[in-house]
């Protein structure tokens, strides 16, 4: 667990921070001449939303993420209030980013924020893994948002039109994920972070969480130095893929993809390796097929797994019962 956290928390840092242009610009607002530019170039969408009603929705969402905190969570006021106001600058960050590099930094503001909660509210793991995850998720579905309305802009959708079906997916989303979610895991604490359920993501906020919880005499022993290697190695490797010619950084292996392959099972790395494998073959075989369709392909394979997962899963309770 511990090397594979740290190598993909430190190679994330690492190339978040070759963002720091896109950072500054966002926070000092200096990119309005750009964007000024864009507009003026391009055909102006007259379906946005007021801004009578956006700041209607932004108060309502400030206060239902505020209060759920402290009822749900136990998290102090003065801490849900910070986590919420946060956001706004981790969101505008993560949208800059996502916008110049079309990657949205999701890993690295979530770690920024366990950072910062951690200082803040030392040896309190609920209230630093649930504030980060308010904060370091909103800033994430920013940038994942914005490229929805740049989808949705080039095809001739209407912005209003697109926030009203985000926000119906949402509220369908949550409701049939958690159902899901609840057929699929029904007791979280025994089968989670399992063989069956390895859940990388989950295994490294709790790591973090711990850390800044208990302190580093809590880890088990050794893994100080494989964590502290690792670590290293990350940084080492982040810093080949941004300053290697392109030529040679495609011979660099992915700091991200080794540290996940630590925390998963064996077999699911391997099924990777695989798909990779059968990728390389198709992009050498057929280049245009696999340029259309290689990425449709593989999202129907995961996609597959899941609902048949799902289905296995509702069917054995039937025949439970």
């Amino acid at each position: 667990l511990w090397p594979g956290v740290g190598m993909m928390v430190t190679s994330s840092l690492t190339s978040f921070a070759f963002s720091w242009r896109s950072v500054v610009a966002a926070i000092r607002g200096t990119g309005r001449k750009r964007q000024q530019n864009i507009a003026d170039a391009t055909e102006v969408d007259d379906g946005g939303l007021s801004r009578a009603w956006y700041l209607r929705a932004l108060a309502v969402a400030l206060v239902i993420a505020t209060v759920a905190q402290v009822l749900i969570f136990g998290i102090s006021l003065w801490l849900a209030v910070f986590a919420v106001f946060f956001t706004f600058l981790l969101a505008i960050v993560a949208g800059r980013v996502s916008g110049e590099t079309a990657i949205t930094p999701v890993g690295p503001m979530g770690k920024v924020t366990q950072l910062v909660v951690g200082v803040m509210s030392p040896g309190d793991p609920v209230g630093n893994l649930m504030a980060a995850n308010v904060t370091g998720g909103a800033a994430s579905q920013t940038g994942d948002m914005l490229h929805d309305l740049k989808a949705g802009h080039l095809i001739g959708a209407k912005a209003r039109l697109q926030g009203l079906s985000q926000t119906l997916g949402i509220l369908g989303g949550a409701l049939v994920g958690s159902a899901a979610y609840l057929v699929l895991i029904p007791d979280p604490s025994r089968q989670l972070l399992t063989a069956e359920w390895p859940a990388p993501a989950a295994a490294a906020w709790k790591a973090v969480a711990e850390v800044f919880s208990e302190g580093l005499h809590a880890m088990p022993p050794g893994t100080q130095m494989a964590l502290l290697v690792a670590g290293v190695l990350g940084v080492v490797l982040a810093l080949l893929e941004k300053l290697l010619p392109e030529r040679a950084r495609r011979f660099v292996p992915s700091p991200a993809s080794i540290g996940l392959a630590f925390i998963v099972p064996a077999w699911n790395s391997i099924s990777m390796f695989l798909g990779a494998v059968l990728a390389v073959v198709a992009r050498k075989v057929a280049p245009k097929w696999s340029a259309a369709f290689l990425i449709v392909v593989a999202a129907g394979v995961i996609a597959g797994e899941s609902l048949t997962g799902v289905l296995i899963a509702v069917q054995k309770i039937f025949a439970a019962g």
